[in-house]
């Protein structure tokens, strides 16, 4: 337990270095930032119980050949994988664990955590009003103090712009040179009032075009009350998160999944549609005036060049991938109506003209906006099947990590805090590091979203697998005598080769 909660805090501590900017100076109460904060460890769970098993195998595996003990298992005859084996049953138990978590009280912590963390960002700071600097925190206003007094509340040389009327190009100012400001008991209002002062502003010309009018006014009080219901926290609906792929179970991320494969191909079949509406209004919409002399040789090339369009237009529909349909359109011109209109007089050749690249504009933008919604779907999809496999894929960790932690204690051969401290944070730095670039990798479209996901743990299990080798032919990792032989070997050579 002691070496789970040694790994959740410095998650949560790096979770803290990370949005720190984004808690501070908002005036958010403890208990919000408590609950925000006890919401966040929670989603923590899955990735600090890997941390965990990997430091506790050391520890215990270390404590025990510290103590000779596991030598006395040895001579014993009972082998390393025998005195593992409990301790690959209890971590099992934690993957379980860890991919309930995963699957169920995450995306309810995920949900809440975001909510909360959405509400303190688009959180006002809290009201803070320095001596010399412009404060705009209330919506309409900019206040100027030139001196606040120790008490608070006793303010000089002060300055009330009312930017209500800026957007007609009017001023309106308010000054003091001295004045309180204070928090009413009786609604919780920021109240502001000014003694001995003056009010300048820009009155309606009423009509008259040139007419500047200019307003002074002197009072002997003057009070403004502001509301700080908008420094309040707005507590924004969770609904609205949900969709969110870190906010749904295994269940629903594969149902999301086929919901969006059926739209994919929805989106690829519909671009079949641009070329079958083309060469339908191809083939209709240039009709031969009865006015023009109909000769039968001349409407026969017509017929047969309108034929020839429609046939490679409707062969499109042939084309499987939406690319080469894409590039089709593309290529695509009038030339081969060209030689066709010239037995068209020029006013029909225009209006047949204009038809064809309407139609095949509008083919193209249908076929543009279809690939951008693909690439969205595609995009989705991507870190829908992420966020499905890497619940699985940190359960898997949890297991792993003890063909690493066991092995590493049986080589260092120290317990305590000391050296199984130190490998953890080795492997525990590679494990987030190796997490968080297959992530990109995924983001980026440059890994398959499902070896993005068992990345991370495929690294792992190679070490494992060398450090669990080593551990049973009791071999050291690194073989410093062997190396310093080989370094003495090539040091002799290369004296030789100078001598």
């Amino acid at each position: 337990m002691m070496s789970f909660f040694m790994a959740l805090f410095v998650l949560i501590m790096q979770f803290l270095w990370k949005f720190i900017e984004d808690i501070i100076g908002k005036g958010v109460g403890a208990l919000v930032i408590m609950e925000m904060f006890f919401y966040k460890s929670v989603s923590l769970f899955p990735l600090a119980l890997p941390i965990a098993v990997l430091l506790a195998s050391v520890m215990v595996m270390g404590n025990l050949a510290e103590r000779y003990e596991l030598s006395s298992f040895k001579s014993a005859g009972v082998p390393l994988t025998r005195i593992l084996a409990p301790l690959l049953g209890l971590s099992t138990v934690i993957g379980l664990f860890s991919f309930y978590c995963s699957n169920t009280i995450i995306p309810i912590a995920n949900l809440k955590y975001q909510s909360r963390l959405y509400d303190i960002r688009n959180q006002k700071p809290t009201l803070s009003i320095e001596p010399g600097v412009f404060n705009e925190d209330f919506h309409g206003y900019s206040i100027r103090v030139g001196k606040k007094h120790k008490d608070k509340e006793t303010i000089e040389d002060i300055m009330v712009y009312d930017d209500s009327q800026r957007s007609k190009g009017r001023l309106n100012v308010v000054t003091a040179q001295k004045g309180k400001m204070y928090v009413s008991q009786d609604d919780g209002a920021f109240v502001m009032t000014l003694y001995d002062g003056y009010q300048y502003a820009e009155a309606d010309g009423q009509g008259r075009p040139n007419a500047k009018p200019f307003m002074i006014s002197h009072f002997n009080e003057w009070t403004r009350r502001f509301d700080l219901g908008e420094f309040d926290l707005d507590r924004t609906e969770e609904e609205q998160f949900k969709s969110h792929h870190t906010m749904k179970s295994a269940r629903q991320i594969a149902s999301e999944i086929d919901t969006m494969n059926e739209q994919i191909a929805i989106a690829r079949a519909s671009n079949h549609t641009p070329y079958v509406l083309l060469s339908d209004s191809l083939s209709k919409s240039t009709p031969i005036n009865d006015g023009i002399e109909r000769d039968t040789s001349e409407v026969t090339i017509l017929e047969r060049g309108l034929k020839g369009s429609r046939v490679v237009i409707e062969n499109s529909k042939a084309v499987s991938r939406y690319t080469q349909m894409k590039a089709f359109l593309d290529s695509m011109d009038v030339s081969m109506a060209t030689s066709v209109m010239q037995v068209l007089p020029a006013s029909l050749q225009r209006e047949f003209k204009g038809q064809m690249n309407s139609k095949i504009s509008i083919a193209k933008s249908t076929i543009d906006r279809t690939d951008r919604t693909i690439q969205r779907l595609e995009l989705n999809k991507r870190k829908h099947t992420y966020e499905l496999h890497w619940k699985f894929s940190l359960a898997a960790a949890c297991i792993v990590m003890l063909f690493i932690g066991g092995p590493m204690g049986t080589i260092v051969r120290k317990g305590g805090f000391g050296y199984p401290l130190l490998v953890s944070i080795f492997f525990f730095t590679f494990f987030l590091m190796s997490n968080i670039s297959s992530k990109k990798l995924n983001d980026a479209q440059k890994l398959p979203p499902v070896l993005a996901a068992w990345l991370p743990v495929i690294l792992l299990c190679v070490i494992s697998a060398i450090l669990t080798y080593k551990a049973l032919q009791d071999s050291k990792i690194m073989d410093m005598d062997r190396f310093k032989a080989m370094f003495g070997k090539w040091r002799s050579a290369l004296k030789l080769k100078s001598a």
